[in-house]
């Protein structure tokens, strides 16, 4: 966890190392965003590490604190929009056994009915994964739905019921 001195480097930081590496010089923290998001592999090699050292964290605990606080700042809050998204997950999850499946089909559907909306899918995906694995929250399906002993003796009726029908045509 970072602390508020940090916190506050760790934008000047980023741009300084950034400039650095574009030969640019960065005018904004969305522009600065836009080009984090552009580097390439080359470029980004230790490029945490580097951002960790000016602060005095991890390579691990800069690059967390970037895509789980940081860039925040640059999308719509999830919340806001809570009780849609929990809705369309029960829809979904209605016709799917696969919770993630279920999710993804629920962000997807979401994004298409508000195209304007700017919500970070991986905080939607997060929300989303809780809702499904919080107990007593959703009537969660799973592979094993169709293996209760109910289902199977009436798969074993079905069975026999088509097998004597055979024999009568017979």
């Amino acid at each position: 966890m970072l602390t508020k001195v940090q916190t506050v480097q760790f934008g000047a930081v980023l741009k300084f190392l950034i400039e650095q590496i574009t030969n640019r010089i960065i005018n904004s923290n969305l522009e600065l965003y836009y080009t984090i998001q552009q580097l390439t592999i080359k470029q980004r090699t230790g490029f945490w590490k580097s951002v960790g050292s000016g602060i005095n964290v991890t390579a691990s605990e800069a690059h967390d604190y970037y895509y789980n606080t940081w860039t925040l700042q640059f999308y719509q809050n999830h919340q806001d929009y809570r009780e849609q998204l929990v809705q369309l997950f029960y829809e979904q999850i209605s016709y799917s056994t696969d919770v993630k499946d279920a999710i993804w089909q629920t962000i997807n559907q979401f994004q298409a009915q508000y195209p304007s909306n700017n919500c970070n899918e991986r905080k939607l995906y997060q929300m989303l994964y809780r809702q499904a694995t919080t107990k007593n929250k959703t009537p969660r399906k799973t592979n094993k739905l169709n293996q209760s002993p109910q289902y199977e003796a009436s798969e074993q009726f079905r069975f026999q019921n088509a097998v004597q029908q055979l024999n009568i045509i017979e």
